[in-house]
């Protein structure tokens, strides 16, 4: 049971650092001159944190460019069989579950 008592604490205490971490990132996004007094080189255009990304929105704009990719439309080099009838039945409809039933009493 003191396991369990240790681990509760544990994951408050976690829980309340998050917390005051996040609290003071806010703070800080909010105050550009803790930001500046915290990151003495947070003026820079180059410079990126969790306040930065706070103040711009989010990942968005620290993402890099999406890189194009060619997609071929040529056929396959391997040969694809089609179906000989022109409907197909999925197998989970050939059989039913009432079929496979023992029979009922009376």
């Amino acid at each position: 049971m003191a396991v369990f008592r240790s681990l509760r604490w544990f994951q408050a205490f976690t829980a309340v650092v998050v917390a005051l971490q996040l609290i003071v990132a806010q703070a800080m996004a909010a105050n550009p001159s803790l930001h500046d007094h915290c990151h003495g080189h947070s003026h820079e255009p180059d410079h990126t944190c969790l306040v930065t990304l706070i103040q711009c929105g989010g990942y968005d704009c620290s993402l890099p460019d999406i890189v194009p990719v060619t997609i071929s439309t040529a056929t396959p080099d391997v040969p694809v069989s089609l179906p000989l009838s022109g409907e197909i039945v999925p197998s989970h409809l050939l059989t039913s579950v009432i079929a496979d039933a023992p029979p009922r009493g009376p």
